[in-house]
């Protein structure tokens, strides 16, 4: 019998009231454990506030003024229409959801089909063309009338982008292997994920086959696969005697891309796995020529390219090219060339589990060598692509020679990579390891952090109506954000501004369940925006939660700043863990003690200038 929407909600509710992640697993289990082959996937998607896999772009995108101007419509006619405007009612609740939920109350339960209410919504959102917003209002409206206070409060929620579970991908991961109950499950489940980057069609599959279903689940064009991660080391002496005769890379600063190839069709997708093929059709028209027909997984680093040196721009000047619009004006001022790093997949064939030596020796025989020469760039779609600057090491003072030369020219650092190592889809081992300047320099690398909170403004920012944030880093182990500061330096006035309002959009009325914070901010937010973070050090502190544990202090940062605005190409999970901020911290430790002495643990200092 299909599930009605009613019960999803009620399950909704329930996981809204709950704050422990192993709680919300398996409420969610129970959940999963209701719903057919036909309904998991979409249940899925609703749960992560999508209506398709993230990288498939399954927002709604529907503004709080639309989803009034629908409850409005729905009202009509009615004895049940308020005297108040709603945008009045909206300013005291602050909250679509509980708005609908309230002008809504007189609503009956309701038997739809929670499929027929989703496959409703997608076709909502796919409307388009002159008249397009209207039909919108009207469809929206037409669900509302069919809707009980209850799962309008969600759905109006779900349309604005704010269904605030608080429910991250490791507790939907989960709540999936209750579904078999064992610890075998739980790893499939996550090696499928990271194959395919959709946790949807995981939940099918895994509730049509089981298990078994689940082995048969291989990289494919159009399903990005979650990118391989570095861990950290902080000389080529420990690099060698952690892997031994390695291959290192020098490491770019530009744009990650993975490039798909299906039968003419070029896809490319972000670090964050968000497809982003628009803006790079130089990408695109080389792909296309060099691969034609064949299908192909690739990964590399595309950089802005300057013609008049030969040489590759600076980050900051790179990052212009992140646009939706004059693209081609864009590409012609700054081109982008892309330094080619890893081979995934091949003409049918997954490349994943062969060693890096192998991935390399192939690469290399598909693509050029990494040189671009200055009078052959002229649109030259065969230019565009190159490899990775490599060299084989077996000394680590080759390591630390080459780490110099390449800093030399301007990079951030070197990646080594273990020779026999195969390509870890989604997980952080020691395959590969990045050594950055800032490791020798006695400092920390740059964090990224999620932000959880705001400031009000003090003294001459509050007229800009903020003066710091409150930022975490991931607790990958409890998929929890954990406080780690409170940042009120490194932006402009403008970029203050433009932050404050991107947070508003998000601001929660308390601690989203998947937070945790010894410091309590002016304003909640979800944790949805990641930052580029640098500070002095790492600290102990009795007051922020990350790392905190019973017997032990938390970690704070020493006059944090931010570095950046929102980092577009990081998704919330790919902040900085608790465990590469314990083994930051011990890197500092040893790289600042000498001579027999040790470092103190420093009370945190991390109140912003304001």
């Amino acid at each position: 019998m299909p599930v009605s929407i009613d019960r999803v909600s009620e399950y909704l509710d329930r996981l809204e009231a709950t704050a422990g992640r192993l709680e919300m697993a398996r409420i969610l289990g129970e959940l999963l454990a209701e719903l057919d082959s036909d309904e998991i996937e979409p249940a899925v998607y609703m749960v992560q506030g999508q209506l398709a896999p993230p990288f498939r772009g399954g927002e709604m995108g529907m503004s709080t003024k639309l989803v009034l101007r629908a409850i409005e419509r729905a009202l009509e006619g009615t004895r049940e229409k308020p005297d108040t405007p709603l945008p009045e009612l909206l300013a005291r609740e602050g909250d679509p959801g509980t708005l609908a939920e309230r002008v809504f109350s007189h609503h009956k339960t309701s038997h739809i089909d929670f499929a027929t209410v989703f496959s409703g919504l997608r076709a909502l959102s796919e409307l388009e063309g002159q008249g397009s917003q209207d039909d919108k209002i009207e469809a929206l409206a037409d669900l509302f009338r069919s809707l009980s206070p209850l799962s309008s409060r969600f759905v109006a929620r779900f349309v604005v982008g704010r269904l605030r579970l608080g429910v991250g991908d490791a507790t939907l991961v989960d709540a999936m292997s209750r579904l078999i109950g064992t610890k075998i499950a739980k790893t499939e489940i996550e090696k499928a994920y990271n194959l395919c980057s959709d946790l949807g069609l995981v939940a099918r599959i895994l509730k049509q086959d089981g298990v078994e279903g689940l082995s048969g689940l291989k990289p494919r064009p159009g399903f990005p696969i979650r990118m391989a991660l570095c861990e950290r080391l902080s000389s080529g002496g420990e690099i060698f005697e952690k892997i031994g005769r390695c291959a290192v890379e020098s490491k770019y600063d530009g744009f990650r891309c993975q490039v798909h190839c299906s039968e003419g069709k070029i896809q490319v997708f972000s670090r964050n796995l968000e497809e982003t093929t628009a803006m790079f059709p130089e990408i695109v028209e080389a792909a296309g020529s060099l691969f034609g027909n064949r299908s192909a997984i690739f990964e590399g680093e595309a950089l802005g390219y300057n013609a008049k040196t030969g040489g590759f721009f600076p980050f900051q000047v790179t990052i212009t090219r992140k646009r939706k619009h004059n693209v081609l004006e864009k590409s012609q001022e700054i081109p982008l060339k892309a330094l080619i790093f890893d081979l995934l997949y091949l003409d049918g064939e997954s490349w994943l589990s062969r060693p890096f030596e192998e991935r390399r020796k192939k690469l290399e025989s598909l693509f050029p060598s990494h040189h671009f020469a200055v009078e052959e760039r002229e649109n030259a779609p065969r230019g565009v692509f190159g490899t990775s600057r490599l060299i084989m090491a077996d000394h680590p003072s080759v390591i630390d020679e080459f780490f110099d030369e390449v800093v030399e020219e301007g990079f951030e650092g070197i990646i080594a990579k273990r020779l026999p190592g195969v390509y870890t889809a989604g997980s952080r081992n020691f395959n590969w390891i990045k050594l950055k300047r800032s490791y020798r320099e006695g400092l920390s690398d740059t964090l990224d952090l999620a932000l959880i909170g705001y400031y009000r403004g003090k003294g001459q920012r509050t007229r800009l109506g903020i003066g710091a944030v409150l930022a975490a880093a991931y607790d990958a182990e409890r998929d929890v954000f954990v406080s780690i500061a409170r940042i009120g330096s490194g932006l402009t006035e403008e970029n203050w501004v433009a932050l404050r309002e991107m947070l508003e959009e998000i601001r929660a009325d308390a601690p989203p369940p998947n937070v945790s914070s010894g410091v309590e901010p002016d304003f909640w937010v979800l944790p949805r925006f990641v930052v580029t973070v640098r500070a002095d050090e790492i600290t102990r502190s009795p007051t922020h939660a990350c790392g905190k544990t019973e017997t032990e202090e938390g970690y704070a940062l020493r006059f944090p700043r931010m570095v950046s605005m929102v980092r577009a190409d990081k998704r919330p999970a790919d902040a900085t863990t608790v465990a590469e901020i314990r083994g930051l911290y011990k890197q500092q430790r040893e790289a600042t003690s000498g001579g027999g002495k040790t470092l103190k643990s420093k009370r945190t200092s991390d109140r912003p200038e304001e």
